[in-house]
């Protein structure tokens, strides 16, 4: 296999935010009466984009009060980032030893993602030019489309990536997109059993300490 490019999913990969805006959220909705806790919102909204999270909490706060809650939750999870966002053990590392091209497949928000970067300094790694989020195209993950853009906007084949990703709708977005696709485990949102639901979705190899990369993509080459 002849790989040249590395699609990294951001949250829950290179960053422990998804614990992070879990516990928001968890919080949030307590506070508008919903009987909920942390481990059911991130067994809920891991790997989620927005607008489909929308929904879903439209039905938990009521149609009135969604946007009311969204921007409640926004606000508190971009004060927890600045207090609490760091990469996740071996991020740095890993990514400064990789010598592929490397890039962003997110369902994040653009503005969102550049956030999170400069915060915890990976900005350093990627360029505007490699962040590529579920807004530019017609339907985000769990759909293909977005893997699929990216490897046209950097002329590769889709079985030239490998994609690393820590969401089952993330992995389901790669397998349909045709590329190979690692399993990372090793954040704090992974639940006992979390791999195994990876492995369900299609996950051709699963880890869960990110200095194991660099090694497990040499094998996969």
């Amino acid at each position: 296999m002849t790989i040249k490019l590395i699609i990294f999913d951001f949250d829950g990969v290179l960053v422990d935010s998804e614990y992070i805006a879990g516990q928001v959220t968890t919080e949030a909705l307590r506070k508008y009466g919903v009987k909920t806790d942390l481990d059911t919102t991130l067994r809920r909204f891991v790997g989620m984009h927005d607008t489909v999270m929308r929904g879903h909490l439209a039905e938990d706060v009521g149609e009135a009060h969604v946007d009311e809650f969204l921007n409640l939750v926004k606000e508190n999870t971009h004060l927890a980032y600045r207090d609490q966002l760091v990469p996740l053990p071996g991020a740095v590392e890993m990514l400064a030893e990789l010598d592929l091209p490397l890039c962003i497949g997110s369902n994040s928000r653009l503005a969102g993602l550049k956030s999170k970067l400069e915060i915890t300094k990976l900005n350093r790694f990627f360029s505007e030019d490699r962040l590529y989020v579920g807004s530019m195209v017609p339907k985000p993950k769990p759909a293909p489309d977005l893997y699929l853009h990216v490897a046209e906007q950097h002329n590769v084949l889709p079985a030239e990536c490998i994609v690393i990703e820590d969401s089952a709708h993330g992995i389901n977005a790669a397998v349909d997109a045709k590329m190979p696709v690692i399993g990372f485990y090793g954040a704090s949102h992974c639940y006992d059993g979390y791999e195994q639901k990876l492995k369900k979705a299609g996950a051709d190899i699963l880890f869960n300490q990110l200095r194991e990369i660099p090694n497990i993509i040499k094998q996969m080459a």
